[in-house]
This record gives C-alpha cells, structure tokens and sequence, in this order.
C-alpha cells in the first residue's frame, strides 16, 4: 500500500475539527466525573487508606511498564505530514506487542523483590503479576486508537471511553462491597483495559496485517524517542512517593497521598483531553506560525481562566467537604488536597505547552525540563519528607510545579516570534490568584478561629472579591472576560451556530 497524502484542511477547519473534539471529550468528561464521584464517595466508605497505599505501590510498577512499553512511535506517525501507511501501523503494532511483552516479563522477575523490600503482604505478589498481564490491554489499542485520534474522530473516542468508565466504576464497587480490599482497585482497572479495547476495535476501521520492517521502527525512533522520554522520566519522578513515601512513612502514607491526588486531580482529566487534541492540531498547524501561536495563546488564557477561578473556590471548600462526604478517616488528607489542588492548575497550563514542544519539533527540550524535574522531586522531596514529614508532601509539588511550568513557557516563546511574552500571560494569573488565595485562607481563619463553615464561606466571599478587585488593576491578564468567552461559546454550540454566527 502506498503512502496518501493527508488530506487537505485550513487552520480554521483544523481549530474547528480540534475545538469540536475538546467539547465532546468535555461532554464525556462530565460523565466521567460523575462515576468518578459515585466511585469516591462508595470506595471512601468500603476502603482504607492501607488499601490505597498497597494498590498505589503495586500500580506504579505496572503503570511504569506501560510508559516503558510505548517509545513514542505512533506519536511520531501522527505528527507526519502523510497519511501512515497499512506497512507501517503494522510494524508498530507487531513492534509494541514484543516490547510490551518483554516489560511484562521484567515487572513479573522484579515483583518479589519489590513485595519484600516493602512487606507488601501475600496478596501484593499475584497482584503485580495480574496487572503486568494487562499491560497488553493498552498495547493492543494503541494502534487503532492512533487511527481515531489521527483523523480526530472524538466522538467515537468519548463514546468507548464512557463505557469502560461504566465498566470500571462497577466491578470496582462490586469487588470493595464484597471485601477485596485493594483488589477491587486492581480488578476495576482491568476491566476497564478489558471493555476499552473491546470498544476501541469495535470503533476503528484498522486491522493489523501480518507484516514488520525494522527500517520503520528506526525511522520513527529519533523522534519517538524523544517524545516518550519525558514520560517516562515523569513516571519514575512520580515513583518518589510509592518509594521514598512508603519506605520513610509506611503504606498508609503512600493511601493518604494517592487518595488526595485522586480527588484534587480532576483537572487532570481536562488536561487529557486538551493534549489529546492539541498534538494532531498542533501538528497540522507546523507550516502556519501565526495560526499556531493564536491557537495555543487562546486555548491557555480560557484554561487559566477557569482553573484559577473555579480551583481555589474548591481549595476553600475542601476541610469542609472531606469529613462531610468521604468520612472522618480522611481528614488526614484535607491538606494534601489543597495542595495538589494547586499543584494541579500547573501540570494541566505545562501539559498543554509541552504538547506545543513536541509539535514544534523540541521533544529534546521537553526532555531536559522533565529530567530537571525529577531530579528536584526527588531531591528535594527527600528532605521535605525527613523534615516535615506528610506535611512536605503537598509544597514540593506546587514548588516544582511553578519552576517547571515558568521554564516550558520560555522555551515555547522561543519557538517563534508570534509567541512572545507568552510567559508573563501564562505564569502571572497563577501567581497573583495563589497569593490572593492565601490572603483569603489567613484571613478567614483568624477571624473565625472556630467552625470549619464559617471560614470557608468567608474565604470564599474574601476570595471572591479580592479575585474581582484583581480584574481592574493594570498590567494583569484579563479572566473574567475568557470566562464569558467560554460561556458564548458553549451557548453558541448548543444553538449550533459557531462564534461569529457560521454554521459550523
């Protein structure tokens, strides 16, 4: 089969296709969330933090493996300018097998070493061999998922990826209720690998032919390479809390923490998706600078917009809604929460850069900010946690995150002209919405020094003008007026006439 060429699309239609993709994949975020509360809510009540801490030690080895069964190829067919051909999604997908395979291996040999050195339990060890079985789960679909993403059929996507959030939330729950413990958490996650490839080979019109060719694989390694690189080196950093966390603290630690994050990371599911669609935008936008660059800034001012409006109001919220909802057992957690909370309006505004890096051909420099990271995640944290102990767990990420997330948006400046200042418009909003933050959580809790209701109610009012006296003074990036952007925006889709008044 010989290569086509991809077919031709404007940088409006590409936005248009790209805009449309994040607005369904928001649509089924929105269910998503919802099982994701009803899951929390019923698995705050049937679990224990020592559940979590032993589920989170052994997931990370298999989560591990899944970065390392992946070295980017199908991201480097996505961002060629031609349509892949029949020969070479195949080797890739022949290519991920093998490779999975020799990963699942590794995990399997490694898992009694890891089950003694931290006294997991008798239950960890055929646990960590289960889950390096469904590692193939994701291998298996990475291919025809590339084809959807490619051709940016969303729709299709977010339909298979409710169901096997269905699936998920419901032999989880049934597995807690009937007392499993952690392996409810390992059973749901292989169900929903289950169902999700099931619906995602249903969904693609790819089928694997029996062929392979090395001179592919070494063809799209240079940039694949780079490209899943910083991932990996992501998924090692993240490892400090399973390692260091449960060697120093305890498994019931590692529960804690993985029980905040959990919960304060929903934006994390926005970042998904706006990566998800903005790399193959992105990618068809290489040859239109000016058009790249628009894109990229309007797409950032409407995401700091609503995260540094809607997250601090949930960070005021959170000593209140915890023991509320989740049960007493979890206050521990209250300030973990909050601050990854925060932590999380940084990954999400450097997740949506760093998709521009690797589109703009610098997955290197992706790579050097992601080691740098992690080294001071580990270093740092390392004294943090000797020092304060779990109260060192939440700054360091905020920290880190600030650094990180300044040091990306200068090297997107770079990328070209049309980009610059972009990093005075994307660090600014966080900084002075954190400190407002901060004044708002001082105040509140001096003058109501008794009732966890008063004082997020008045945080939240103090907050809540501070954020508007904030709109009116000079030199900062307007977000009240994104946030109507966004609401014209959607108001407009549901009427199905695009901003403007164009029918899409």
């Amino acid at each position: 089969m010989n290569a086509t060429a991809a077919p031709e699309a404007t940088t409006s239609e590409v936005k248009a296709r790209a805009q449309k993709g994040v607005l369904v994949l928001a649509a089924r975020t929105l269910v998503s969330q919802g099982l994701r509360v009803v899951s929390a809510l019923c698995l705050s009540r049937l679990l224990f933090p020592d559940d979590y801490g032993l589920f989170g030690i052994v997931s990370y080895a298999a989560t591990l493996g899944a970065y390392m069964g992946d070295l980017g190829l199908s991201a480097a067919l996505v961002r060629q300018t031609r349509e892949p051909t029949a020969e070479e999604t195949s080797t890739l997908f022949w290519g991920h097998q093998v490779l999975t395979g020799l990963v699942a291996i590794i995990v399997s040999l490694l898992a009694p070493t890891l089950v003694a050195g931290y006294a997991l339990g008798a239950q960890a060890l055929p646990m960590l061999y289960v889950m390096a079985a469904g590692l193939f789960f994701y291998s298996l679909r990475v291919i025809p998922l590339m084809a959807l993403e490619r051709q940016l059929a969303f729709p299709v996507i977010a339909r298979a990826e409710i169901i096997e959030n269905l699936a998920q939330v419901v032999i989880t729950i049934g597995l807690a209720a009937l007392g499993c413990g952690a392996w409810a958490l390992a059973g749901g996650g292989l169900a929903r690998g289950v169902v999700g490839l099931v619906c995602i080979w249903m969904a693609s019109p790819w089928r694997p032919q029996f062929t392979f060719h090395g001179s592919i694989i070494r063809r799209l390694l240079g940039f694949g390479l780079a490209y899943q690189l910083p991932p990996i080196v992501a998924a090692f950093t993240a490892g400090w809390v399973p390692l260091v966390v449960g060697r120093v603290l305890g498994k019931d630690s590692v529960g804690l923490v993985n029980w905040a994050w959990a919960l304060a990371s929903t934006p994390m599911m926005l970042s998904a998706i706006l990566n998800r669609v903005a790399f193959p935008a992105y990618c068809r936008l290489q040859d239109d600078p000016v058009g790249f660059a628009e894109y990229l800034r309007t797409s950032l001012r409407r995401l700091s917009a609503a995260l540094c409006l809607l997250i601090p109001l949930a960070v005021l919220a959170v000593p209140v809604a915890v023991p509320l909802l989740f049960g007493e057992r979890w206050v521990p957690a209250v300030p973990l929460v909050q601050w990854f909370s925060m932590e999380c309006i940084l990954v999400t505004l450097t997740g949506l850069l760093a998709t521009a890096q690797n589109a703009g051909g610098r997955p290197w420099e992706r790579l050097a900010v992601t080691v740098g990271v992690g080294a001071s995640k580990w270093a740092l944290g390392l004294w943090l946690i000797h020092r304060f102990g779990l109260n060192g767990v939440g700054p360091l990420g905020v920290v880190v995150g600030l650094g990180e997330l300044w040091v990306t948006a200068w090297l997107v400046s770079r990328l070209n002209p049309a980009l610059r200042g972009i990093v005075t418009e994307v660090v600014e909003p966080f900084v002075t919405v954190g400190l407002l933050l901060l004044g708002a959580c001082l105040a509140a809790a001096y003058a109501f020094r008794e009732g966890l209701w008063a004082q997020a109610l008045a945080g939240g009012v103090l907050f809540s003008g501070l954020f508007l006296l904030r709109e009116r003074l000079p030199g900062r990036v307007p977000l009240v007026a994104e946030l109507r952007t966004i609401v014209a925006l959607v108001r407009a889709r549901r009427r199905g006439v695009a901003p403007g008044g164009a029918v899409p």
